[in-house]
C-alpha cells in the first residue's frame, strides 16, 4: 500500500513541477513580450510609451522596413549597401524634387535590391525615381544573400511571397534579438549618452567631415588591412572571375518593374579605394569580372561609373577605408549621376 501511495505522491509532484514549469515559461514569455512591447526597439508600433527619442535596433532591414510601414510614399528611393549610407537623400530631393528616403542596408546584395522593390510594390509605395548603388562584389556568385535578408519576411522573396497585412509582427516581441535591442535601447536612453541612431528619419547614415581634418596617408595601413579582409570575404581569394547570371537576371526583373510602373531608374557603381582597385586589376580573375561589371553599369541609362572617373581613382580624401566613401564624396556621386553636366572641379 505504501508503495502505491509513494507512486501517487511522485505523480502529484511531477504534475506540480510540470504545472510550475508551464507557469514559469508563460510568465517569462509574457515578461519578455511586455518589455519588448513597451521599449519597442524596432518602432513596430505607433506608440512610444516611454517617450524614447532614439530607437537603437540591431538589424538595418528590420529598422528601415518597420519605420517605412508608418510612412507615406516617398517620391525618390535610394537602395544599396552600407556603401550607400553616405548618399544624402536631401541632395536627391534638391535635384529631383519631392521627398527622398535612403533604404540602404548593411551588406546588401542584389537580392536586397529586388526584395525591397517587391516589398514597395506590394505596399503600393513605389517611388517616381529609384536610385541604386551597385557594389562590384555583389555579383560574385560565391557571396550568399545576407542572413538578415533571409530572415526578413517582407524582403525575402525566396520563401515569403505573400503580402504581410499586419502593421507589425507580434512574434518579434518574443524574439531574443528584440530583447537585446530593447536592452541596448533602454541603456542608452536612461544613461543619456547622447548617442544618436544609425539613421535619421530619411534613412541617411552619413555625416560630413571637413577635408582639411583628414589624414588619408596615415590611414593607408588601415586600408591595406581592409583590402586583405575583403580579399577573403568578398572576392573569395580573387577567384571571382565573372558576373553571376542569376543576379543579372534579378536586375532584368528590377528593370521590368520600373518600366511597368513608370519609375525612372538611376544606377551608379559604388567607388572603391584606389589601392583596392589596383589589387583587383592586378589579378586576372577579378580584373576580368571588373571589366564585365563596368560594361554592365554602362548598360543602364542614366548611369554613373565611378570606376572610370579620375576623381575617385586618384583622390584618397574621398574614402573612409577601402570601400566606404565620405558624405562629401556621396554628394559628388549623386550630382554626377543626376546632373550629367555637373563637374565638381568647377567648384
Amino acid at each position: 500500500m505504501n508503495f502505491y501511495i509513494s507512486i501517487s505522491r511522485l505523480q502529484l509532484k511531477a504534475k506540480r513541477w510540470v504545472h510550475l514549469a508551464i507557469i514559469y515559461s508563460l510568465s517569462i514569455s509574457v515578461l519578455i513580450f511586455s518589455f519588448n512591447y513597451i521599449i519597442d526597439p524596432y518602432a513596430l508600433t505607433q506608440y512610444n510609451i516611454l517617450n524614447i527619442e532614439y530607437k537603437l535596433a540591431r538589424d538595418d532591414r528590420a529598422t528601415k522596413v518597420n519605420f517605412f510601414k508608418t510612412q507615406k510614399t516617398f517620391d525618390n528611393i535610394i537602395l544599396g549597401s552600407s556603401r550607400v549610407y553616405s548618399i544624402n537623400p536631401r541632395i536627391a530631393s534638391e535635384i529631383l524634387g519631392g521627398t527622398t528616403y535612403n533604404f540602404a542596408v548593411g551588406s546588401a546584395s542584389v537580392e536586397d535590391h529586388l526584395g525591397t522593390l517587391k516589398y514597395l510594390e506590394r505596399e503600393n509605395k513605389l517611388p517616381r525615381n529609384l536610385i541604386i548603388g551597385l557594389d562590384f562584389y555583389t555579383f560574385n556568385k560565391d557571396i550568399p544573400a545576407d542572413k538578415h535578408f533571409l530572415k526578413n519576411k517582407e524582403l525575402n522573396f525566396f520563401t515569403y511571397s505573400h503580402i504581410i497585412n499586419d502593421t507589425f509582427n507580434y512574434e518579434l516581441f518574443f524574439s531574443i534579438n528584440t530583447l537585446r535591442a530593447s536592452l541596448k535601447t533602454i541603456k542608452h536612453h536612461f544613461r543619456s549618452t547622447g548617442k544618436k541612431p544609425n539613421f535619421d528619419t530619411m534613412g541617411w547614415g552619413g555625416k560630413y567631415i571637413e577635408y582639411k581634418t583628414l589624414k588619408p596617408l596615415i590611414e593607408l595601413e588601415k586600408v591595406r588591412e581592409e583590402i586583405k579582409k575583403n580579399k577573403k570575404i568578398f572576392y573569395t581569394n580573387y577567384s571571382y572571375n565573372t558576373l553571376d547570371p542569376k543576379r543579372l537576371n534579378y536586375y532584368q526583373e528590377i528593370k521590368k518593374i520600373c518600366k511597368d510602373n513608370n519609375i525612372k531608374l538611376y544606377i551608379f557603381s559604388t567607388p572603391l579605394h584606389p589601392l583596392a582597385i589596383r589589387e583587383l586589376k592586378e589579378n586576372t580573375n577579378t580584373n576580368q569580372a571588373f571589366n564585365l561589371f563596368k560594361i554592365f553599369v554602362k548598360s543602364f541609362k542614366p548611369s554613373y561609373n565611378s570606376f572610370e572617373d579620375d576623381e575617385f581613382q586618384n583622390n584618397y580624401n574621398h574614402f573612409s577605408g577601402a570601400t566606404h566613401t565620405r558624405s562629401n564624396a556621396g554628394d559628388i556621386i549623386l550630382k554626377k549621376l543626376l546632373l550629367p553636366k555637373y563637374n565638381s572641379l568647377d567648384l
